[in-house]
């Protein structure tokens, strides 16, 4: 398993490496050169317009001062002669900004990150160090507005008022017509999505269980036994890595080299939280059950079935938080966002504990080894 992990990484390299590009500098707004890694690529054409989107791990721009963009998307919108493109700066949107959907958004404070909007208008009052774009909606500026990257708005337009200030370039394409966005702008609308999204999550989380525990059972087995033995180790792991990580990320930074292992780095992480909560998961489902797992006729099945169970119990306050949210009332309204809030606290806890457990059981492994 570790082989073919390396192997993985070693490729995504490689690939990345080979989509490197040089964007040759222009006339015109686009700005000077820049470095690019983009690994992965979407588009959607149909014959005489087309939509492009490259996720990559990282992006320097030419332009004074001269900045890293880590983990960069860009969409990309052709039509004819005419192009508009996107660029995000991937850390900063997955840390600090995220993407409203069918809500209006006003900035009325500095903001240090991209502000994105689907389906609803928005509206800057303030500085924002990053790109402003709406998609399916109007970008309003007002006279206090400063933005220092782009703005952007498809399928609306961009209402600058005198005084705005914008560093970098303004581009709308309000004859862009995009089906179905028109309803993203009810709550009804908005709540069904987030719906969507933590059913996703479950679906694909379970189906991670199922393979964990179905392809990879002695190692699930050997973590599920030693997580109540080890708790006072991971703890101490856990509060160790909190410290180390940070480090390590900004000498990676600061040196030329290393800044091409922080998406390893944030890879790995990943991959040992994840590995630890589902455990976690398995291990509360199994609780739930009083389950006896060596005692247990069919190990990989208790696994996958107690794993689902765990999972189950920890996203349903946030599925009937959603629900409670629907109801007209403020009281209900609140108490739904209590129980979503729960939700995303546990999952918190219990990804930041299986990380220090998953470390603490890869360096009790390696010490009897």
């Amino acid at each position: 398993m570790r082989k073919l992990v390396i192997s993985i990484l070693v490729l995504l390299a490689l690939f990345s490496a080979l989509r490197a590009y040089t964007q040759g500098a222009s006339t015109d707004a686009a700005g000077p050169i820049g470095i690019g890694l983009h690994p992965g690529l979407v588009e959607v054409s149909d014959g005489s317009t087309d939509i492009s989107v490259a996720f990559g791990a990282m992006e320097k721009t030419g332009a004074q001062p001269s900045t890293w963009s880590l983990l960069p998307l860009r969409l990309v919108y052709r039509s004819g002669d005419s192009s508009v493109t996107i660029g995000l700066n991937g850390l900063s949107f997955l840390l600090r900004g995220g993407v409203s959907v069918g809500r209006p958004v006003r900035v009325d404070a500095p903001r240090g990150s991209d502000v994105v909007s689907i389906g609803g208008k928005v509206t800057v009052n303030s500085r924002v160090d990053g790109d402003v774009w709406a998609v399916g909606s109007d970008v309003e500026l007002t006279p206090r507005a400063q933005v220092s990257g782009n703005v952007v708005a498809l399928g609306g337009k961009v209402i600058a008022s005198a005084g705005a200030v914008v560093d970098g370039s303004v581009s709308q394409v309000p004859q862009i017509k995009i089906p179905f966005l028109g309803v993203l702008g009810t709550q009804f609308s908005v709540q069904v999505l987030a719906t969507g999204r933590h059913l996703l999550g479950f679906v694909l989380l379970g189906l991670a269980i199922f393979l964990s525990s179905f392809y990879r059972e002695a190692h699930a087995r050997m973590l599920y036994q030693s997580i109540p033995a080890t708790w006072r180790e991971a703890l101490i792991t856990l509060a160790v890595s909190l410290v180390a990580i940070p480090v390590v990320t900004m000498l990676l930074v600061v040196s030329v080299v290393g800044i091409f292992l922080i998406p390893v780095l944030a890879f790995v992480v990943i991959l040992f939280a994840l590995d630890g909560f589902l455990t976690l998961c398995v291990r509360f489902g199994a609780l739930l059950r009083r389950l006896d797992l060596p005692q247990s006729g069919n190990i990989p099945l208790s696994l996958a079935t107690s794993g689902l169970l765990g999972l189950f119990v920890v996203k349903l306050p946030a599925l009937a938080g959603i629900f409670l949210t629907l109801l007209r009332s403020g009281a209900t309204a609140l108490l739904g966002n209590a129980l979503q809030v729960i939700t995303l606290a546990a999952m918190t806890a219990g990804m930041l504990y299986g990380f220090g457990a998953s470390m603490a059981f890869v360096r009790r492994r390696s010490t009897k080894a």
